[in-house]
């Protein structure tokens, strides 16, 4: 549990670096469309009407959607988030403070420091922040997921329901399987669990004799410093989406143009990006070994090694981006927005590393990628700024 510290703050970190960038891409965008209305609309940052009939993408300080029945769907960020409007589609929110006050009629994806939901969702719940509550009011149509510190379950949930935690309590009807993982488990008054209560803790689970669980209690003694099943691949999940995001959101700060040409190259010489990434992942090294141990070669050596850890380093991004590039244009939404193609990308890259058995070969995949196509790239735009008479 000592990790959680660290993923709170990671979380924060992605949250507001997420605003920024989704920020500075809306300006741009609207920049591109129409330089009065954007400046209009910067006036009037903090509440958000979008078209009913859209999907919505916003950022900033404080973002209130107030949207009655939108048919689309709504990626918000900012350091106060709230949906008070009817959302149809799906809701992906980031923030210190995340409040849901209106029915969302798809999945709910929300993460930040405090997240509250206070209102009916049609679908699944994934949910992750220090602070995580779903309240009377609310209900979750489908399976709930929460990782956070504090976990208060009020709300009914239709399905299933996983809990990651410090401190868990559940006081809700519960409509299949209940699995919570936490130092602390409470079990209050009044709840009713229609399937199996699982619960994995170093402390008995404190069931209330006035609850109802028709499957039973499975109790499994767990040590404080382990992260067992689900919490462990969720926190390491977590973690490698967490820096591929951040990595992936400064380098479109630094150069979004240089992320899309080293896509470009990817998509372009896909055989060779993968054998020029094999090669120089096997050569670098002992390349570096043998300058090092001259006194001639020392520098060239320092610089090898130098692009080699940036290429290693900056590898996941690029695919990242690659593969968000790739998700958007299928699912034909965010194709211009360089942040929807990094975090997209981010999730599918963190995801399929962290899968058991294959993770290992996804990595050397990506990494084989990601270096090759690094190195075409520098080495296409070498020959063409020399072509130039610029290098």
């Amino acid at each position: 549990m000592k990790k959680y510290p660290f993923i709170l703050v990671s979380l924060l970190v992605v949250a507001a670096a997420a605003a920024l960038f989704l920020a500075r891409d809306a300006q741009l965008q609207a920049n591109q469309a129409n330089t009065n209305d954007s400046q209009v609309a910067a006036e009037i940052p903090n509440e958000v009407s979008p078209p009913a009939h859209e999907d919505y993408m916003h950022a900033a300080e404080t973002v209130d959607v107030k949207t009655e029945g939108a048919t689309g769907d709504v990626v918000v960020a900012g350091a106060n988030v709230k949906i008070d409007g009817e959302v149809q589609g799906y809701v992906m929110a980031a923030g210190a403070n995340v409040s849901i006050n209106a029915p969302v009629g798809n999945d709910l994806f929300a993460a930040g420091a405090n997240v509250d939901v206070n209102a009916p969702i049609a679908d699944n719940a994934m949910l992750a922040g220090s602070a995580v509550s779903i309240q009377k009011d609310a209900t979750i149509g489908g399976n709930a997921r929460i990782v956070g510190s504090s976990v208060d379950v009020m709300g009914r949930v239709m399905r299933n329901l996983k809990v990651a935690a410090a401190n868990a309590r559940v006081s809700s009807d519960v409509g299949g399987n209940a699995d919570v993982r936490a130092e602390r488990v409470v079990i209050d008054p009044g709840a009713v669990i229609h399937g199996r209560l699982t619960v994995y803790s170093p402390n008995e689970p404190v069931v209330s004799p006035e609850a109802q669980v028709f499957g039973g209690v499975d109790y499994h003694r767990s040590e404080t410093n382990r992260s067992p099943g689900i919490r462990g691949w969720l926190i390491g999940w977590f973690i490698r989406f967490v820096w591929l995001s951040v990595l992936g959101l400064a380098l479109v700060w630094l150069s979004s143009v240089w992320l899309n040409r080293v896509s470009e190259t990817i998509k372009r010489d896909t055989g060779r990006s993968f054998l020029t990434g094999l090669i120089a992942v096997v050569a670098a090294p002992i390349l570096c070994i043998l300058l090092f141990v001259t006194v001639v070669g020392l520098p060239l050596g320092v610089i090898l090694g130098g692009i080699t850890i940036v290429a290693l380093m900056l590898a996941g991004v690029f695919v990242s981006y690659f593969l968000g590039s790739w998700a958007t244009s299928q699912l034909n939404r965010w194709q211009d927005s360089s942040v929807g193609k990094v975090l997209i990308g981010s999730l599918i890259v963190s995801f399929v590393i962290m899968l058991p058995w294959v993770g290992w070969l996804a990595k050397l995949v990506i990494v084989f990628f990601g270096v090759g196509a690094f190195l075409i790239e520098r080495r296409d735009l070498f020959k063409t700024m020399r072509a130039q008479g610029l290098a």
